[in-house]
């Protein structure tokens, strides 16, 4: 049986503190691999401000290029629903029937879990990797929690932290600031050439 980690977000733009949380996570839990997807539809980000798919999809391919145990999926970027964790989790499930799954979730997003849609089902199907914040008290990860679904699987990673966002980088792109340091090289060249967060 292997050990698939599945690491969804915008990737807007994907920086070098999501590489850098990728190949931590691989090595601190042992996973065979993981798998990067890129979101489609976000239900909690209007598509106004999100930069195009196939950019956002191309940028993570680039820097995930040479790193054997990573792949990118387009799962959810063909999908014109919103893409519901419990819907992503599930396609995953069937694909992977003889492998455990480990989502990768930030301790913000795990905290409000309870307010996923189907979050009850989608404890079912994998185990939790969360990022812990060191503001968040271990307790108050489950505090939405009503106490009557399946407990969650869940292992905290610790002592992990990047001081940058893609927010921040998009900002500092728009000023014309250099950030080339937080990206990784080929995808700072993809958003150049392109002229993306101009």
């Amino acid at each position: 049986m292997g050990k698939i980690g599945l690491f969804g977000g915008t990737f807007d733009p994907v920086h070098m503190g999501h590489i850098a949380l990728a190949k931590h996570v691989l090595a601190q839990f042992a996973l065979d691999e993981i798998i990067f997807i890129p979101a489609g539809n976000p239900p909690h980000k209007s598509e106004k401000n999100v930069t195009d798919k196939a950019h956002r999809f191309n940028m993570v391919k680039l820097a995930t290029e040479g790193e054997p145990s990573f792949s990118v999926s387009d799962f959810e970027l063909l999908s014109d629903r919103p893409n519901y964790s419990y819907i992503t989790i599930s396609h995953f499930k069937e694909q992977y029937r003889q492998d455990e799954l480990f989502f990768i979730v930030g301790g913000d997003s795990f905290r409000d879990f309870p307010d996923w849609k189907n979050y009850k089902t989608l404890l079912t199907l994998c185990t939790f990797i969360v990022v812990s914040r060191p503001e968040i008290a271990p307790q108050q990860y489950f505090e939405k929690f009503s106490g009557d679904e399946t407990p969650p699987r869940v292992h905290f990673l610790e002592n992990f932290s990047y001081p940058i966002s893609s927010t921040y980088i998009r900002k500092q792109l728009e000023k014309g600031q250099n950030v080339a340091h937080h990206l990784p090289p080929m995808v700072y060249e993809y958003i150049k050439t392109n002229k993306l967060y101009l």
